[in-house]
């Protein structure tokens, strides 16, 4: 299927592309993200059309993203969590746990924002990294701390 990317795709492509992709991905993935729009003729037509307009969008989002990167390299949150020998959690701490207390500190992040290679098993401050926008991320710190 080709579809036409909204937005710069990270390993696929960038704004205004036209790329061949497998249908499943297009309809699970970039449709539901409002990242590509199927490539028609039509549609490319319209694109070229609304470009300056699309490309004028684009960059404010991203200095709006690059705005809340700014804001959140100096956010730290803290997470308790019960621990059961030494300094090893009962559970752990996920990319979803981070982005409620991250959303509770008033940030507008979403857990799948929030890149946690595994979650976070030990007690102790991590370097998480946050993806802001499709090229920008920002690290936050994260205080893992014992439930009293």
């Amino acid at each position: 299927m080709e579809v036409i990317l909204k937005a710069d795709v990270p390993k696929l492509g960038k704004m205004m592309q036209v790329v061949k992709v497998k249908d499943g991905f297009a309809r699970n993935f970039l449709f539901p993200r409002k990242l590509a729009i199927l490539a028609t003729a039509k549609a490319k037509v319209l694109i070229e059309k609304n470009r300056e307009v699309m490309e004028a969008m684009f960059r404010k989002d991203h200095a709006a993203a690059e705005g809340l990167a700014g804001k959140l390299k100096d956010v730290s949150v803290t997470i308790t969590r019960r621990v059961v020998e030494g300094e090893r959690l009962y559970g752990s701490v996920a990319s979803g746990d981070i982005a409620e207390a991250l959303k509770a500190a008033g940030h507008k992040i979403e857990k799948r924002q929030v890149e946690l290679v595994e979650p976070i098993k030990q007690l102790g401050v991590y370097t998480v990294s946050v993806r802001v926008f499709s090229d920008i991320e920002a690290q936050i710190k994260v205080w893992v701390v014992k439930q009293d």
